[in-house]
């Protein structure tokens, strides 16, 4: 337990990942609005910076840049930062309405934390790409607090505030925000988690086009199947070391919707494809776009040449897989 006098000269430090969505599948829609679902979520290389300190304040201070710069991104995407368009793809709120707030007000809350924080977030997930950057920066503010906090990482009432939140964040947490997860199957509205443990690194190649899509239109404008596809396939896939082919089993029921409302879909996903990497896939409800690769070489020669090809105007980012909950470090 800190001293009253040092515990506001802690800092919490993590790195959230982003997530893929290799399967994702629509099976009904529930009563309050949301579909129930099937995915498999695997966490990438591909990372936020979040810094937490508590003060003596009892209020939430959020402080949000993009990494290197928000000019260095803008460039990267072929925006000008100030332009109706860049706003759009760059402006991240700091108030209550992003979820790291979000997460700070209702840990406070449930926990009855008389202090506040301070925290520092540092973007590279784009926003609005199905990447899940925002739930994976509330899941690990939820867990810096609680370790600044002394809660432990296991409290029921995280991954009860993590389903309220939204629902990757539960994801992200982890199971119970202790054991270290190489990816899961999600069900429900996506709160209901399942490990799964992968049985090789996938290496990955993905793109954002230089637009945002809104999670809600691109799933009212989806369909449920009449027979839904069943994600068994893929996890036993996934967990087989032997695997050299997932394609087949993957799927991603949104991408449809998503092509609509954004053409550009349609081009990454064959710019993919031409470089010779086969499995190409929406992420989320979009509008990143990936493909896994045979190798990380492969992985990083294709980004290469995507990036002639695309940029600007377009993230191009060669990764792989990885684990959550993030490392958190405190000193």
């Amino acid at each position: 337990m800190p001293h009253a006098t040092d515990r506001y000269e802690q800092t919490a430090r993590t790195c959230p990942p982003a997530k893929l969505n290799l399967f994702l599948e629509l099976r009904s829609r529930r009563p309050d609005g949301f579909h129930e679902i099937d995915t498999v979520m695997v966490p990438i290389d591909w990372r936020d910076e979040l810094r937490l300190q508590r003060i003596q304040d009892s209020h939430i201070e959020l402080q949000v840049q993009w990494l290197p710069s928000k000019q260095v991104v803008a460039q990267r995407l072929g925006v000008a930062s100030e332009s109706p368009e860049g706003r759009s793809l760059l402006e991240i709120p700091s108030d209550e309405s992003n979820l790291v707030h979000r997460a700070l007000t209702a840990f406070r809350e449930a926990f009855k934390i008389p202090d506040g924080f301070r925290c520092q977030l540092g973007k590279q997930i784009p926003a609005g790409a199905g990447l899940g950057g925002a739930s994976s920066d509330a899941a690990s503010a939820l867990l810096c607090a609680a370790r600044l906090c002394d809660i432990p990482a296991d409290n029921p009432l995280l991954t009860e505030l993590a389903s309220q939140i939204g629902s990757d964040v539960p994801f992200f947490l982890g199971m119970g925000g202790t054991d270290q997860l190489d990816g899961a199957r999600a069900t429900g509205r996506g709160e209901q988690i399942e490990s799964i443990e992968l049985g090789k690194t996938l290496n990955c190649v993905v793109v954002f086009p230089a637009i945002c899509l809104s999670t809600a239109k691109v799933y009212a404008n989806s369909q449920i199947p009449c027979t839904p596809r069943d994600a068994t396939a893929l996890v036993e896939l996934l967990e087989d070391p032997k695997t050299t082919d997932l394609g087949p089993a993957m799927l991603n029921r949104l991408t449809d919707p998503a092509k609509k409302l954004a053409p550009q879909i349609v081009e990454i996903l064959e710019s993919l494809w031409h470089e010779g990497l086969r499995t190409c896939q929406l992420t989320g409800s979009g509008s990143a776009c990936f493909a896994i690769s045979a190798s990380s070489g492969n992985a990083q020669q294709a980004a290469l040449r995507l990036r002639a090809r695309l940029e600007p105007g377009a993230f191009v980012m060669a990764t792989q897989t990885t684990q959550v909950p993030a490392q958190i470090h405190v000193s």
